[in-house]
């Protein structure tokens, strides 16, 4: 069976951001932000994978209090690191390499917030959750430097969701295969995916992923959970 593929890279989009954040958007649900509709230059998600936005909080600077709800909110820290306050792990902070899962259910409020004088840079990954209404919580994770740990999919203690999203580092050499439609976000270093040369800010999408790393690859992996 033939694979289709196509790669996003980050330098090719417009940036944005708002208050103390400088991102630039690579995935947009059009049900949810029906401007992204006309777009060829981003990805569109996959099943209740909506929103992914990589970027940058600018030193001792981020958003606002804001609110949520019946939102599955992936935050990933590469580097630095980010402090929450709000009804959701008030006075936590993701120190990199981390994740923190807000499960945003009926309503929560949060505020993130860069806390050192360097630029952190991070991820943020929407999901629409199995269900509407559930009750907010949140985890976190510390990524592991050699292999890849399940932050939404009902794994390694994560939220069951109907996607899987898996985040972590693979050693040179090493290889992952996932058999069905796929995103993926190369978050350092660089690999090959379906043969393709791939680098950090790229982001590939595709019917099924035969991926090697390369030198200090790390990446976010999504996929639909059957």
């Amino acid at each position: 069976m033939s694979t289709t593929q196509r790669v996003i890279h980050y330098d090719d989009l417009p940036q944005s951001g708002f208050a103390g954040i400088t991102e630039r958007h690579m995935v947009q649900n059009p049900d949810l932000w029906p401007r992204s509709r006309g777009r060829t230059d981003i990805s569109h998600g996959l099943g209740d994978f909506i929103y992914l936005a990589l970027g940058q909080f600018l030193p001792n600077d981020g958003a606002p209090l804001h609110p949520h709800h019946d939102v599955d909110i992936v935050s990933v820290v590469f580097s630095g690191s980010v402090g929450h306050k709000g009804t959701l792990g008030d006075g936590t902070a993701i120190h990199a390499p981390e994740v923190q899962v807000q499960r945003a259910g009926t309503g929560m409020q949060h505020s993130e917030f860069n806390l050192r004088d360097t630029a952190a840079d991070f991820a943020q990954i929407w999901f629409k959750p199995p269900q509407n209404g559930l009750e907010p919580a949140y985890k976190n994770f510390k990524i592991d430097d050699n292999g890849l740990t399940t932050v939404l999919g009902g794994e390694d203690g994560s939220f069951n969701s109907n996607m899987v999203c898996k985040v972590g580092y693979l050693a040179v050499g090493k290889s992952v295969a996932v058999p069905q439609p796929f995103i993926v976000l190369i978050t350092q270093g660089d690999a090959t995916a379906n043969g393709v040369p791939v680098a950090k800010g790229d982001l590939i999408e595709g019917s099924s992923l035969e991926l090697t790393a390369g030198p200090d690859l790390g990446l976010a992996l999504i996929y639909e959970n059957h």
